[in-house]
């Protein structure tokens, strides 16, 4: 799945900068954090990420310290499903594509994804991977 950096901001009110202040980190921390690297822009696919399963969970659950820190949401704001991440690498260049809501599936030349994500042997290998087409999502 190759991640999407939407032109819009969430209207959340900065309350993901409260669950971020809330585990401790500082504001340069925090601005270190939302800051794309270097020739990395809104409007492109900049990452790939190797997604988990996805489940439901309790507001309970999504109410938990560390729980809202890993979303960056707190529970009552946070949905009722979650997917977990399993490793993520920014792309050897952003590409940019036009987002849409959603998954959808976008084409990038294989130059662009970083080493060990395209393994032969590797299950996530599919014969779309071999002609450049993924998967992607706006955040």
């Amino acid at each position: 799945m190759l991640l999407h950096v939407g032109q819009r901001i969430y209207p959340d009110g900065d309350r993901h900068i409260d669950v971020m202040k809330s585990g401790g980190l500082a504001d340069d921390e925090i601005k270190e954090l939302k800051t794309l690297k270097r020739g990395y822009t809104k409007g492109m696919a900049v990452a790939i990420v190797e997604l988990g399963k996805t489940y439901e969970t309790t507001l309970e659950q999504r109410c938990d310290p560390d729980y809202q820190r890993s979303v960056a949401a707190f529970g009552q704001d946070s949905g009722v499903r979650a997917t977990e991440i399993k490793r993520v690498a920014y792309l050897k260049q952003g590409v940019k594509i036009s987002g849409q809501g959603g998954v959808f599936k976008v084409k990038v030349s294989k130059s662009v994804i970083p080493d060990g994500w395209l393994d032969e042997d590797s299950s996530t290998t599919t014969s779309n991977n071999d002609k450049g087409y993924y998967y992607s999502a706006t955040f």
